[in-house]
């Protein structure tokens, strides 16, 4: 906490606490398959993780507005399957995700998720995990829009009464940065996600992360220097 006032720390989910990549790639070449156009190069789904559905679906159907409304809906309705089902993928998490997350709820940060996964996917994972207990606010496109834009984490900082000034978003890629940015608080980036550290520090991030362990002090230091 700073000042004794309540802070918020804002994590990504896909890339920065949890490494779904190999789930993601499955269900989005599926996806493509089930509707009819090419499945797109794994190396290609796993880059553009974090997007947002509907971004990506019109880069893999070359902006078809019809096939890329289908692909949206097909993904979608995919993943909820299979995650909901008795056989759900359960995606790992990165190392000191699970400790990073409870260093600092006992120091007395809110600690929170805002992710472009649906809220069926994160539910199951976050669930099976056992993480639930140590989030003070999860939020998804089911409820609100995509990152980039800011509604995410403002979003999140109304549902738990904190000021943008007593807030930081941990991320991994540009659109993490960019909904930061969009939304008038502080980024950090990490090393292990799906954009290369170099593109979060040109994009405004205030550190990037080589391991969990360095996120408390960091976060001491941002919110208050």
């Amino acid at each position: 906490m700073v000042d004794g006032e309540l802070t918020l720390v804002i994590f990504d989910f896909d890339g920065t606490l949890c490494d779904s990549a190999t789930t993601i790639i499955r269900q989005m070449r599926r996806a493509c398959t089930d509707i009819g156009v090419p499945a797109p190069a794994a190396e290609m789904v796993r880059a553009n993780i974090g997007l947002g559905v509907e971004h990506v679906a019109h880069l893999y159907t070359n902006n078809d507005a019809e096939k890329s409304v289908q692909l949206a809906a097909r993904y979608r309705s995919l993943s909820a399957e299979e995650y909901l089902s008795g056989d759900a993928p359960l995606d790992p998490l990165y190392d000191g995700a699970r400790e990073v997350l409870e260093t600092l709820s006992e120091a007395g940060y809110l600690v929170g998720i805002t992710t472009n996964k649906g809220r069926a996917g994160l539910t199951s994972l976050l669930q099976r995990h056992n993480l639930v207990s140590l989030l003070d606010v999860t939020v998804t496109p089911n409820e609100v829009a995509p990152k980039p834009a800011a509604d995410m984490a403002l979003e999140a900082m109304r549902l738990v009464g904190v000021e943008k000034s007593h807030c930081v978003l941990v991320g991994d890629t540009l659109t993490d940065s960019g909904c930061a940015r969009n939304a008038g608080i502080g980024f950090i980036g990490v090393s292990w996600g799906y954009n290369k550290p170099e593109i979060l520090r040109k994009d405004g991030a205030v550190a990037v992360l080589t391991d969990f362990a360095e996120l408390p002090d960091i976060i001491s230091t941002h919110l208050t220097g």
